[in-house]
Parts: C-alpha cells; sequence; structure tokens
C-alpha cells in the first residue's frame, strides 16, 4: 500500500512537471524556497569582494572586461546583501527563460550542483549564459541585431563564448555586429582605448600563463572543435561548442558548467554533473570536481553519434562484404 501511495505521489508530480500551466509556478516556487535559504545563509563571497564592487564602478576588482558594468550597476545602488539576492532572483528567473530557449529543463538546471552553486557564490555566469540564449532565440527569429545584444553579453566571459560567439556571428550575418560594435567604441569612449591592453595584463589567462594547463587546455579545445562540423543542426552544433569550449577553457570555473544543464541532456550526463559533487561531500577533497570534465564530453560523444556523420562515416570505412 505504502508503495502504491509513493507511485501514486511520484506520478502526480511528473505529470504536474509536464503540464505548461503549473511549470512556472512549481519554478518560482522552487526558486522562492532557494532564495529563502540564501536570505538565511552567509553566501554572496564573490559578489561581496567582486562584483557589487564592479557595480559600483571599480571595473579592475573582477576578472571580467571593464563593461560588465554595465549590466551591473543597478545593483550598485543597494547595499550589497539585497543586491545579492536580486542578483539570485534575476538569475534563476533568467536561468528558467534561458533553459527554455535552448531546449533544456529548467527544473534539472535549477537543482543542478553547479547552478546551486553560482547562486551561493553571487557569480555573473548568468550574463554570458543568459546572451548565448537570447543571441541563439533571436538566431532562430531571424532578428540579427538582437542577437548582437546576446553577443555583447556573452562576451562579458570571453573564456566561455568565445567560440560560440564566432558560429552565432556567422549564422547572423553582419548585422549581429552593429551593436557589438558600437559597445566596444562605447568601451573605447568611456574607458581609453588601451582598456583591452591593461584588462589583459591581470587576468588569470595571463597572471598565471605559466601553469601546463594553459597550454594543454587551448590544444585539446582546438581539437575538439573539430567535431563540430560532424555535426548536424544548429542547436546541437552550439550545444557541441559549448561543451568543447567548458572541457578545455584553461581557468573556466566549475560552476560554469551549469550553461550545459541549458540544453537537452540525457540522464548519465546529468548524473556525470552530480557525481563529482557528492564524492566532494564524502570525502571532502575537491580534487573530485575534475570528474566534471566527464560531463562535456560525454555530450559531445553522444552529439557526435546520434546527431553526426560519425556513424555513417565508420560505416564508410567498413570493408565491403
Amino acid at each position: 500500500m505504502a508503495v502504491q501511495t509513493i507511485q501514486s505521489r511520484r506520478s502526480r508530480l511528473r505529470l504536474a512537471l509536464q503540464n505548461p500551466r503549473w511549470q512556472p509556478v512549481i519554478y518560482a516556487e522552487v526558486g522562492g524556497l532557494i532564495l529563502l535559504a540564501l536570505a538565511l545563509l552567509p553566501g554572496g563571497f564573490d559578489y561581496l569582494h567582486f562584483f557589487h564592487k564592479v557595480a559600483q564602478g571599480c571595473v579592475t576588482c573582477a576578472y571580467n572586461p571593464y563593461y560588465l558594468e554595465w549590466f551591473l550597476r543597478p545593483l550598485g545602488l543597494l547595499p550589497w546583501r539585497a543586491a545579492y539576492l536580486m542578483l539570485a532572483a534575476l538569475t534563476i528567473a533568467a536561468g528558467w527563460w534561458a533553459a527554455r530557449r535552448l531546449g533544456g529543463s529548467p527544473f534539472i538546471a535549477l537543482v543542478s550542483p553547479a547552478f546551486l552553486w553560482i547562486l551561493w557564490l553571487g557569480q555573473i555566469d548568468i550574463v554570458p549564459a543568459f546572451g548565448l540564449a537570447l543571441a541563439w532565440w533571436s538566431t532562430e527569429r531571424q532578428k540579427p541585431l538582437l542577437a548582437g545584444f546576446g553577443l555583447l553579453m556573452l562576451a562579458t566571459k570571453p573564456q566561455l563564448g568565445a567560440f560560440a560567439i564566432l558560429a552565432l556571428a556567422r549564422w547572423n550575418g553582419p548585422k549581429a555586429l552593429i551593436i557589438p560594435a558600437i559597445g566596444a567604441a562605447a568601451s573605447f569612449l568611456i574607458y581609453g582605448l588601451d582598456w583591452p591592453q591593461r584588462w589583459l595584463g591581470y587576468t588569470p589567462q595571463t597572471v598565471f600563463g605559466g601553469d601546463a594547463w594553459f597550454y594543454i587546455a587551448p590544444t585539446w579545445l582546438l581539437a575538439g572543435l573539430v567535431g563540430v562540423f560532424f555535426v548536424r543542426g544548429r542547436r546541437e552544433q552550439l550545444q557541441y561548442i559549448v561543451a568543447a569550449t567548458l572541457s578545455g577553457a584553461p581557468f573556466l570555473g566549475a560552476y560554469s558548467f551549469f550553461v550545459l544543464t541549458f540544453f537537452p541532456l540525457r540522464r548519465w550526463e546529468i548524473a556525470a554533473a552530480y557525481l563529482p559533487f557528492a564524492l566532494m561531500g564524502l570525502t571532502g577533497s575537491q580534487w573530485w570536481l575534475g570528474l566534471l570534465l566527464a560531463q562535456p564530453l560525454l555530450v559531445m560523444a553522444r552529439l557526435l553519434w546520434e546527431n553526426g556523420q560519425v556513424p555513417a562515416f565508420l560505416a564508410h570505412l567498413r570493408p565491403a562484404p
């Protein structure tokens, strides 16, 4: 009897999650509970020490391009704690929209460890992630100017969005570069013509340039990106590019892996995102976070097999009977 009751409740929950009318309500309730927890717990370290200062005009207080402050300025009008919770609320809301646009499950994204991690730290990775979704949505609807605004947002974290920007710009044509060009011109007027040079002088990619991973990761990234030419479908190609970037970009925080949850994922790919955090919790060692690389690698392999030309290519190599 108890087993039947549990199964009945699971069935009702599954039906509710699949009901378009109930999905926003359930998502808002879960998001509200997360916000309540954030309000009671001492989170927001990264926001307090980096991004709230950026929101108040200190463009050198974080490692992102200077113009990130344009997107954070309104938060600088609030006390840091209120601004942190506002950022978390905006992140949760933007996460819903981004996952719906990119074909993923908002619920899987919301409860993924990496997404909860950016909420806890007060990271701003939702800005480039939202830009990615906006650029893709605009690409589907043939709105290149709006796609350009998404590219501008995506460029706030170049090590995450560089190759996705190239693909989206190619699909949208020259009009997609108008808003980024205006943004670049405005940034030169505000911060000076040499601001990119000054910014590159203290980013982790240059400060820690002697690290071996600094050289190994880009090599693997460029090699992995070759696979995109074997994948069919633009959204699948975009997902492959994001996965390849996450698997090879040096000095990209493990929390940035949440971007993959905005795309369609298989169950084993979702499990690969939980396992490292579970092992870290059991052992107390952050070494297990290195296993997060398994998730983008699994996504890349699956896209090559299911949506790519690899099976046909392998079949072509088989000797004739």
